[in-house]
């Protein structure tokens, strides 16, 4: 009989704060709408745009005061310096894949992968983290982390091609020095 009454009070007990405190029991929009979707897109292209073209002003524009980065070569650094070094990704393009995006109320993450490019040849691809925050009405970056997601694949032909050089310089060196001796 004991539990008869104390389940349905549970029970009872329970819908009254999911009633009553139906905000705490929201946590994420999974799937952003595709409006919002759109705009987070247009806003990662704009800054990947601004950063391969080095445009400080653009830049001054978009990145908050509070950002902060943790680059794949694993420097830590604010708005100012970011914006100081803009210049070093002039001339290089950037191919985007494997896109997510999560929104957390005024907050947007960005997850995928980048490759990046200098005259078409591959200079780095890694895997990247982007934080944006909507306030006073639009979408400001706040935060950036990139992880390297290994070597070019052409960087151990230029290692190889390297060391067979050196090889025959030094081969060549021997082979002279011997009939220097010989002579």
């Amino acid at each position: 009989m004991y539990a008869y009454i104390v389940f349905p009070l549970r029970f009872l007990i329970v819908m009254f704060f999911i009633v009553l405190f139906p905000g705490i029991s929201y946590t994420q929009e999974l799937q952003p709408s595709d409006s919002l979707a759109a705009t987070l897109s247009a806003k990662e292209n704009e800054m990947f745009a601004i950063i391969t073209g080095g445009n400080q002003a653009a830049a001054e524009k978009l990145i908050a005061d509070d950002y902060i980065t943790i680059n794949a070569d694993g420097v830590m650094e604010g708005k100012e310096n970011t914006i100081k070094t803009l210049g070093k990704f002039k001339g290089s393009t950037a191919q985007l894949s494997d896109r997510k995006t999560r929104v957390y109320g005024n907050v947007a993450i960005i997850n995928g992968r980048a490759k990046f490019y200098v005259k078409q040849i591959l200079a780095a691809e890694i895997f990247y983290t982007e934080i944006w925050n909507y306030r006073a009405g639009q979408w400001v970056f706040i935060g950036w982390q990139g992880t390297m997601t290994g070597t070019p694949s052409y960087y151990p032909v230029i290692v190889t091609g390297v060391l067979l050089i050196i090889l025959y310089l030094i081969i060549r060196l021997i082979v002279k020095k011997r009939r220097k001796r010989i002579q």
